[in-house]
């Protein structure tokens, strides 16, 4: 296509190329002469198909309904609609996308094409920070380009906000919704408005939107951590008797078995303030300035109440084993319970400056754009676990001292489904059961900024050239610093300024079974607890009333006020930054054939990245058992005390660079039929977070004496990636796709879990062995699949059934993993993980059935998900086994009603059935996580003028 003097719309560049930048969420002719304005589930996915269709290489869009008006509540559900999309939820909210198996952070997502400041700790994407109603659409580009940027091995997706000169005159939106949650049973507040108007002969433009959302969540959930394992002829660990399920008696192998069983109601309290301001003026038709900024304040506060049962301790009885060497049941000796009360969240604030201008002048095109953004967050993550024991007992009788006698036990049955089922002579739904136990209280500070810059050219050669149209070439610079400050309290137990260990004991929360008021405490009756779960497990337990009194009264109990003070933990902060030089050019040709018109691109781009990482290290110095002079050894553990070295400041540095080719080709038939393939090399720089200098340590106890952190000297993950597709788009809009893709990756990062000798000697234990878990790079495997979309409008029927239509999407991926026989660990009882790569689901669909007319509109859809593996060497059997996460599928249901030009009121469900998250490690009947987060409900009313 030509470009003309006074075009608007020439691909050249980031944005520009794919003729999106300036006109996602409205259709736009030259000099505004006539506008097309986006109206409605069949217009949006009609404008989605289009762009789709004239995309520089494959992609998938979707188009805001209208201004205010995006498909879903939450921009990363409206992506799952997306074939090859899948998300991840966070308390039953889409959070984060997974493209072709792809998960979060092999996908570059950008907000008006710029890399946005975060508040995870990785490249992580969260969706929850963006009003869906400030956004105009959305796009998944999944064969690379030279002209964007890389750092994706899913897809790049770019989220787009509105632009005023793009939809001239005055236009105001505002709505008022309640949002409900079934299990919270809250009723919650979201408001939204939009103005936007131009002016002096729509040249100059002002757009303004604001966002403010309150919303309740409950979630229920029972999960197992600590999974290890025993051997059968262990009398000590296991008296027995052990025995399979048909009664046989089992004297040999290794059991595998839940260290803890835990069950968490929690509730949490979201709000988000957001605003988005944009000015464009254009003094021409060939020159357009755009201010824009984003503000978003997100505040997510958590608190659960629950309980933990220790399973991890000898003494097991008449235990009965599956075929899979899974402790199905057992009976053991008494230990105290634990309540679990956790209490996270964070308050974060994001802030986007850009300012962009495009310049056109004869042959040429230019395009600058300038952003900085800037993410802060404090998430915390504090826990109080206190102990629940038999208030039956006399404990000032020896031997009683933690209320508990050798008639006290704790039963467990995993045969009544996913739940645990837990009898115990302890009674946990009573206040009179608790003592003070083991707190912890931590948070960090996190901050994020970036800043880039980016210049693009591009020249027309109108037809000097033979099949070349234009090249288009550029430069970008990126500089960002991502930190973390941790700061947590010395000791969850005791003061460890103390030196002598009596005065140190007399301070000990920890089993020391310490009685606190009864009136801190209630029992969640009648709260429903899990009630779609069958099963004997707790429903009715020991919950927190006053979280404050609970924190003072820990410090009168350990004579120690202030207890709860957070200090600097160096060890675990971390700065990083990163600079990232790209270069690119790129050729755009075209020519006609006697059958079809060929389109497309090719080019590379060149990129520089020289990362640091500064913080501090500490030595270990000695390890000895820690011993209670005050009471006797419970056989509940070995209790350790470390001693380290001041901490030392490091840094660290490392850079790479790489030539990234790309090829993108489009037959067009004529007829409506599109044959595109495309060819490219694309890379995905490692979290942030793995590369970090800082350590984390776990030196409490024997059975769990860890280390983690990063690994500043890690390389990309990097891939050759090829797509095949076959499209077909009918005048009516209907539209169907099928596309093929591969992608050979030959640098990829995995966790690395290895054991080492300390050399250590503990009494009661023996050799000490510390676990360490880090970050490192090997060669990857490959990814091949295919995926199948379609769009049909049924208006041909007749009458009523004319405002029909239907979309879907199946996407098939087969993954493997080179490595995987290599890191598969060799143990009885472990069964193979398989040779696929982490994170990839085999098979996935969405389903949309739609119907519009006279001011009605209906949408029902379901997407499902096969199961996963999540982890090959999972953090909830400390590395041994590997996760998986089971297949899920969700209903989401919406509808609104034009009650006349200016009035729609408006209506969605979701997940309508109710749905549940599960989790197991190694294999299914060793569930790790059943989670419900209820049915969302949405009511509301939008005025538009």
């Amino acid at each position: 296509m030509k470009k003309t003097l006074n075009s608007k719309v020439l691909p050249i560049s980031l944005a520009i190329s794919s003729a999106l930048y300036s006109n996602l969420g409205y259709s736009q002719e030259v000099d505004n002469t006539e506008v097309i304005q986006v109206s409605g589930i069949r217009s949006s996915l009609t404008e989605s198909m289009d762009i789709k269709k004239n995309a520089a290489s494959i992609q998938d869009s979707i188009v805001a309904e209208d201004i205010g008006k995006f498909p879903d509540q939450n921009v990363a559900e409206s992506l799952q609609r997306i074939s090859g999309v899948m998300i991840s939820r966070t308390n039953g909210e889409g959070s984060k996308v997974t493209v072709r198996g792809f998960g979060p952070k092999f996908n570059a997502v950008k907000v008006n094409n710029r890399t946005i400041a975060t508040t995870d700790r990785g490249r992580d994407f969260d969706f929850q920070v963006l009003p869906s109603e400030l956004i105009s659409g959305a796009d998944v580009i999944k064969a690379s380009r030279a002209n964007i940027a890389e750092g994706s091995l899913g897809a790049y997706v770019n989220v787009s906000t509105a632009r005023p000169l793009n939809n001239p005159g005055m236009h105001a939106v505002g709505s008022v919704n309640m949002k409900y949650n079934d299990l919270s049973e809250e009723l919650d507040p979201k408001f939204s408005g939009i103005f936007s108007n131009t002016f002096n002969d729509d040249t100059f433009g002002v757009l303004v939107g604001l966002s403010q959302v309150q919303s309740t969540s409950r979630i229920d959930s029972a999960a197992t951590n600590l999974w290890a394992s025993f051997q059968a002829d262990n009398t000590e660990y296991a008296p027995g008797p052990i025995s399979d399920v048909n009664g046989a008696p089992v004297t040999s192998g290794s059991i595998f078995y839940p260290g803890r069983a835990e069950y968490n109601l929690s509730e949490e309290k979201r709000e988000r303030t957001s605003a988005n301001v944009t000015l464009q003026w254009a003094p021409s038709s060939d020159v357009t300035h755009t201010f824009d900024y984003l503000y978003s304040d997100l505040s997510r506060q958590e608190f659960s109440n629950g309980m933990q049962v220790p399973l991890q301790y000898s003494g097991w009885t008449d235990v009965v084993i599956s075929e899979n060497q899974t402790a199905l049941s057992a009976t053991k000796e008494s230990s105290p319970i634990d309540g679990l009360f956790k209490q996270v969240g964070q308050d974060s604030t994001t802030e986007v400056f850009g300012f962009n201008s495009e310049i056109f002048a004869n042959r040429w095109a230019f395009e600058g754009d300038l952003s900085y953004s800037k993410a802060t967050s404090d998430p915390k993550g504090n826990t109080f676990v206190p102990h629940y024991i038999n208030h039956t007992v006399d404990q000032s009788i020896p031997g009683q001292e933690l209320g508990l006698t050798d008639a006290d036990y704790i039963k467990f049955d995993a045969t009544q489904g996913d739940v645990i089922a837990i009898d115990s002579t302890i009674d946990v739904g009573d206040p009179r059961s608790v003592r003070a136990h083991w707190n912890d209280v931590r948070h960090n500070e996190l901050k994020d900024e970036v800043f880039e810059a980016k210049f693009d050219a591009s020249y027309d050669f109108e037809g000097d050239i033979d099949y070349i149209q234009s090249v288009d070439f550029g430069i970008s610079y990126t500089d960002r610093k991502k930190s973390q400050i941790t700061f947590k309290n010395e000791n969850g137990c005791s003061n460890q300024n103390i030196e002598d260990e009596i005065a140190k004991a007399a301070t000990n929360t920890c089993g020391t079974s310490r009685l606190m008021s009864d009136g801190l405490f209630s029992i969640n009756k009648d709260s429903g607890f899990l009630s779609d779960v069958s099963g004997n497990f707790p429903r009715e337990f020991v919950i927190i009333n006053d979280l404050d009194q609970f924190i003072t009264d820990i410090g009168t109990l350990r004579s120690e006020p202030d207890w709860a003070e957070e200090l600097l933990d160096e060890a675990a902060s971390v700065e990083n930054t990163e600079e990232v030089l790209a270069l690119y050019t790129q050729a755009n040709f075209e020519t006609e054939f006697s059958s079809f018109d060929l389109t497309g691109n090719f080019g590379a781009r060149y990129v520089q990245t020289d990362v640091s990482s500064t913080g501090h290290r500490k030595d270990r110095i000695s390890v000895e058992k820690f011993v209670d002079p005050t009471r006797p050894d419970t056989g509940d553990g070995i209790v350790l005390e470390v001693e380290y070295t001041d901490p030392r400041p490091v840094t660290e540095n490392n850079d790479y660079n790489h030539l990234l080719p790309s090829l993108n080709v489009a037959l067009d038939y004529r007829n409506g039929f599109y044959v595109k393939g495309a060819a490219a090399q694309v890379i995905t720089r490692p979290s942030l977070a793995d590369t970090g200098v800082n350590k984390s340590y776990n030196n409490d106890r024997a059975e769990s004496f860890s280390q983690s952190g990063g690994n500043p000297f890690l390389e990309p993950y990097k891939a050759t990636q090829f797509d095949l597709s076959f499209e077909y788009y009918h005048d009516s809009g209907s539209a169907y796709s099928l596309n093929f893709f591969h992608k050979d990756i030959t640098s990829f990062i995995s966790t690395r879990t290895y054991q080492e000798d300390t050399g250590v000697d503990i009494e009661g234990w023996g050799d000490l062995i510390e676990t360490i878990t880090e970050k490192g790079n090997r060669t990857g495997g490959t990814v091949t699949g295919f995926e199948i979309a379609g769009l049909h409008y049924f208006d041909y029927l007749p009458g009523f059934w004319d405002g029909f239509g239907v979309q879907a999407n199946y996407t098939y991926t087969s993954s493997e993993d080179k490595d995987a026989a290599a890191e598969q660990l060799d143990l009885d009882g472990v069964k193979a993980a398989g040779s696929g790569l982490e994170g990839f689901s085999e098979n996935s669909y969405n389903v949309i059935a739609f119907y519009e007319k006279d001011g009605f509109q209906a949408r029902l859809a379901y997407n499902w998900r096969d199961s996963f593996l999540a982890a090959r060497q999972g953090a909830r059997s400390n590395g041994t086994l590997a996760e998986h996460v089971e297949a899920y599928g969700q209903f989401d249901f919406s509808t609104s009603y034009d009650i006349n030009e200016s009035f729609t009121v408006n209506f969605e469900a979701i997940n309508l059935t109710d749905e549940n998250i599960l989790e197991y490690a190694d294999v299914r009947e060793r569930v790790t996580l059943v989670q419900y987060s209820g049915v969302r409900y949405q009511l509301g009313l939008t005025a538009k003028f």
